[in-house]
């Protein structure tokens, strides 16, 4: 699975748990890609992440388990914190592919102008912002269609050049 598939699921729980801001780091490793997401909603209950890491039914946290197979399946690591204040996501993954990032923040579109929204990248070969505040100054208005579609293929194509592909 995908990066930005994950990305989609902790952004739309981070909203969900209320989070007016939720930040989003990827970052080129030595040996993979980590993704680091964190909010300040009200938290995620440790009996339902302990049931869905199980394989139990549980209403919540079967994203997380999913994320964590898939990071500690290529080889890489995953941990999270999660308190009444929010909610921190680390994943490292080696060899699996980015995706289309600029997709994943278009299905949380109707949801950003009330959380605000901050990707941040690094990578060797430089680094790159979006912060949803900075929508209409950047692209156009929020609710054109256009400007989706330009905040979609910038963060696709900035992404896609800073990461290799990868």
């Amino acid at each position: 699975m995908e990066i930005s598939k994950h990305l989609v699921d902790l952004v739309v729980n981070s909203l969900e748990a209320l989070a007016k801001h939720v930040l989003i780091m990827l970052a080129e490793e030595e040996d993979g890609v980590s993704l680091e997401v964190s909010d300040d909603g009200f938290g995620i209950n440790e009996e339902e992440v302990r049931k869905a890491f199980a394989g139990e039914k549980a209403p919540r946290g079967k994203g997380l388990a999913c994320l964590k197979q898939t990071a500690e399946g290529s080889g890489g690591e995953f941990a999270y914190r999660s308190t009444e204040k929010g909610t921190v996501v680390r994943a490292l993954f080696k060899g699996v592919p980015l995706g289309k990032v600029g997709d994943a923040l278009i299905v949380f579109w109707q949801e950003m102008p009330i959380t605000v929204i901050t990707l941040s990248a690094v990578t060797k070969k430089g680094g790159f912002v979006f912060d949803s505040r900075l929508i209409e100054t950047k692209y156009g208005a929020y609710s054109d269609t256009e400007t989706m579609v330009k905040v979609r293929k910038d963060v696709n194509y900035t992404l896609t050049n800073l990461f290799g592909g990868k």
